[in-house]
């Protein structure tokens, strides 16, 4: 009996040391859920950022910027307000820290209700840090500006006081703007990409003017000289309708862009004419300015700039992501490189700031 009794306590000591076992292994396990809920971070591939640019997300966008509610977009009235916040919300839907920059304007252009708006208006900039500890102080920037010329009559080609609605100048490079973001916000890149949306171009590319005298990236120590590249688009909503992609001169702000374009012109053969320079006129020249390789997307002028006619139904929409996704490998191509791209300082011609329709920038 003694010894039945003896036995019955060994066995019942046994079981009660497993249970605590696995009582301490469950309470680990729960006291731990890092270990089993924290996960590496997901990332697509560039073919799968390619596939989320569309045209008819495109097409949306450029229908909103040049709708009658945002009467012509001019920098400081409320359509351009409505602009603003409408870009900032896209870029932050798709994950990217933002940001308003906030500079002084000349106020014109008040249209038939006399509205004087503001004496300022902002750049929306929204970037994704760089995902490498040896590039992430590079600066990729990728910039179009969603001003227009409101009413007019100032740099109206009429000098008629009507909605100027800039379906192609430049809701449509700013709709490829916010197409490239969506493509990339997936994506490891090992360098930081910066989207800026400029205000005031009209005026004399003002909002790249302000951004280059005071850049705010990398945030530990802004300084222009760690921007190594700008991709600047404007008016690109008329592809394949007897133009292609335009670069305007034989000179080249970087070997290595021009080579990054020579190999993508294989593939998107509509891009054979980029250069990686350009003529002034627009944003990218505040950026040659301060010596960072550039190109410049444009697919040229037409009958309706600056007119009541630049309208939402002229756009050639494939033509927008057909653009957007060439402008996105591009991009990706220069953040990705082991070798940041240098700046051709043997062809450097200072780019002149006059913007084309007799309006001198203030300097």
């Amino acid at each position: 009996m003694k010894k039945l009794q003896i036995t019955i306590l060994v066995l019942g000591f046994m079981c009660l040391i497993v249970y605590i076992s696995k009582t301490t292994q469950i309470d680990h396990v729960e006291s731990n859920p890092e270990k089993l809920d924290k996960k590496p971070p997901q990332y697509e591939t560039i073919n799968e950022g390619l596939a989320k640019i569309t045209s008819d997300s495109a097409q949306k966008t450029v229908e909103y910027l040049a709708s009658k509610e945002l009467e012509g977009r001019m920098s400081g009235k409320k359509g351009n307000v409505l602009a603003a916040k409408f870009i900032k919300e896209k870029f932050q839907s798709y994950g990217y820290k933002t940001t308003n920059q906030r500079f002084t304007i000349e106020r014109i252009n008040s249209g038939p209700n006399k509205e004087i708006g503001d004496d300022f208006t902002d750049n929306i900039l929204a970037w994704s840090d760089g995902k490498d500890e040896n590039f992430k102080n590079d600066i990729v920037v990728v910039g179009a500006h969603m001003d227009h010329i409101g009413y007019g009559p100032r740099m109206s080609m009429q000098n008629k006081i009507a909605i100027h609605p800039g379906a192609d100048d430049n809701a449509s490079g700013t709709a490829a703007l916010l197409e490239i973001s969506k493509g990339m916000s997936k994506l490891k890149n090992k360098r930081t990409i910066l989207f800026i949306a400029f205000s005031a171009e009209e005026m004399g590319l003002l909002g790249s003017l302000y951004y280059v005298k005071n850049p705010i990236l990398p945030e530990n120590n802004p300084n222009i000289r760690n921007h190594v590249f700008m991709l600047n688009m404007d008016m690109v909503g008329y592809l394949k309708q007897g133009r292609q992609l335009a670069g305007f001169s034989d000179l080249n702000s970087s070997f290595d862009i021009t080579k990054y374009i020579g190999e993508l012109s294989e593939k998107y053969s509509f891009a054979k004419s980029i250069t990686s320079r350009g003529t002034g006129g627009s944003d990218h020249a505040s950026f040659y300015n301060k010596k960072i390789p550039i190109a410049f997307l444009h697919t040229g002028g037409h009958n309706y700039y600056h007119t009541p006619a630049d309208t939402p139904d002229k756009i050639n929409y494939d033509g927008i992501e057909k653009i957007s996704k060439y402008a996105l490998e591009l991009i990706w191509k220069v953040s990705q490189e082991e070798k940041s791209p240098t700046f051709n300082h043997n062809n450097f011609q200072e780019m002149e700031y006059e913007h084309d329709h007799n309006i001198k920038s203030f300097k």
